[in-house]
C-alpha cells in the first residue's frame, strides 16, 4: 500500500488555506445590496419607559411583518397626562379674587375710556344744528343722533354689568363660598343685571344722565343762546313706571349755561373740564390751584363735594366754541342796544 508523501500532504494544505482567503476576499468585495435580509443584524429596538410595555411588546414578536423587529407604537406617559373629560372643576379660592378685581376693573375701565367719547355725538348734534336743523322735536336726522346716543349710553352702561357681576362673584368668594363653576355664575349674573337695565325706561335710563343732558342742552343752546333748556322731561316722553312729571321737574329742572370760571369768576379761557364731575374751568385757574400738589382735590365748583387729579382735567373744544358765540352774542346784542340810545 503506497504511503503518501509529505510533499502531498503540504500541498493540500496550501489549497485549503488559498480556498479561505478566496472565501474572504469574496465576501469582501459582495456589495452590501446582495447581502440578504436574514444576514443583516436586526436594529436595535428602543427602550420602553415602562415595564408593562416591554412585555406587551415581546407578545406581538410574532405578528411582525415579515419576520423582522416589532413595531414598536409611540409610547405615552400616562402620569404626566390628566382626563380633561373626566377631570372634576376646581373650585376659585381666595388665592383668586386679586384676579377678578383685576378683571372687573378692566371692564370699569373700559367704560370710563369709551364713556369719554360721547364728545362725538355732542360735536356732531352742535353742527347739524348750526347748519340749520330745527329743535330735536321736530328734526327726523336730530331724532336719528339722539337713538344713537342713547344706544351708545347703553353700551357704556353693559360693560359697567359685567364688572357688577365679576364684583358680585368676588363677595361670594371672599366669603369663603365655594364657586365650583364661575363662568356659569358670572354669565347668569350679567344675564339677570341686564334684565333689570332693559326693564328701566327711558327716563330711569338717560334722565339723570350728564352725558345725555350735555347732548341735549348743546342742541337747544345753538337756536336759545339765552334762554335756559326747559326740563329733560320735554324730550323723554313718560312711560309706565315713571315718576310723575311734577316730581322729575322738580329734581331736572330747567338748565342755563354758566361761561363763568368757578375759580376765577370770569368768562372761560382756554376751558377744561373734569371727567369726573363736569365741571368746567379756565385753564390757567385751574392750574394754579393745582400748582405743587399731585394728590387728588375737592372740585372747587360751589356744592360739589367731588375729588379729582389735574389730570383728570381735560381740554373741551366744544365748550370753548360755545364761550366764543356766547362773547360774539354779549358783543351784538351790546353794540344794538347803544345803537338805539336817543342823545339828548
Amino acid at each position: 500500500m503506497p504511503v503518501p508523501t509529505t510533499s502531498r500532504h503540504r500541498l493540500s494544505r496550501r489549497q485549503n488555506s488559498e480556498e479561505i482567503e478566496d472565501a474572504r476576499r469574496t465576501q469582501a468585495r459582495r456589495p452590501a445590496d446582495d447581502v440578504s435580509d436574514d444576514d443583516q443584524p436586526a436594529p436595535r429596538v428602543k427602550k420602553e419607559k415602562k415595564g408593562k410595555k416591554r412585555a406587551a411588546a415581546n407578545d406581538d414578536d410574532d405578528d411582525a411583518p415579515d419576520g423582522g423587529a416589532p413595531v414598536e407604537e409611540e409610547d405615552e406617559d400616562d402620569d404626566d397626562r390628566i382626563d380633561v373629560d373626566n377631570f372634576p372643576d376646581q373650585p376659585l379660592s381666595r388665592a383668586d379674587l386679586h384676579k377678578l378685581k383685576g378683571i372687573a376693573q378692566d371692564w370699569e375701565s373700559m367704560a370710563n375710556q369709551i364713556g369719554q367719547q360721547y364728545s362725538i355725538y355732542r360735536d356732531v348734534a352742535i353742527a347739524m344744528a348750526e347748519a340749520g336743523e330745527p329743535d330735536i322735536t321736530s328734526s327726523a336726522d336730530l331724532q336719528s343722533l339722539d337713538r344713537d346716543m342713547k344706544e351708545f349710553i347703553d353700551v357704556c352702561a353693559e360693560m359697567r354689568v359685567h364688572a357688577k357681576s365679576l364684583d358680585l362673584l368676588h363677595q361670594r368668594i371672599a366669603q369663603e363660598e365655594a364657586v365650583v363653576e364661575p363662568e356659569a355664575i358670572y354669565e347668569s349674573g350679567v344675564q339677570t343685571l341686564m334684565d333689570e337695565y332693559a326693564g328701566k325706561t327711558s327716563r330711569q335710563k338717560y334722565l339723570k344722565d350728564p352725558r345725555y343732558s350735555e347732548f341735549q342742552s348743546s342742541i337747544w343752546e345753538v337756536h336759545h343762546p339765552e334762554d335756559p333748556m326747559p326740563p329733560l322731561t320735554e324730550f323723554i316722553p313718560r312711560e309706565d313706571g315713571d315718576d310723575s312729571d311734577d316730581e322729575d321737574d322738580l329734581e331736572i329742572g330747567g338748565v342755563t349755561q354758566n361761561y363763568n370760571c368757578p375759580i376765577s369768576l370770569t368768562t372761560l379761557v382756554n376751558p377744561v373740564t373734569s371727567r369726573v364731575c363736569n365741571h368746567s374751568f379756565s385753564k390757567a385757574s385751574i392750574d394754579g390751584y393745582f400748582v405743587n400738589r399731585t394728590r387728588p382735590l375737592k372740585c372747587p365748583a360751589s356744592g360739589c363735594n367731588k375729588t379729582f387729579r389735574h389730570d383728570d382735567c381735560l381740554p373741551d373744544s366744544a365748550l370753548e366754541k360755545k364761550v366764543i358765540k356766547h362773547l360774539r352774542h354779549v358783543a351784538t346784542a351790546a353794540s344794538q342796544d347803544s345803537d338805539g340810545e336817543v342823545v339828548d
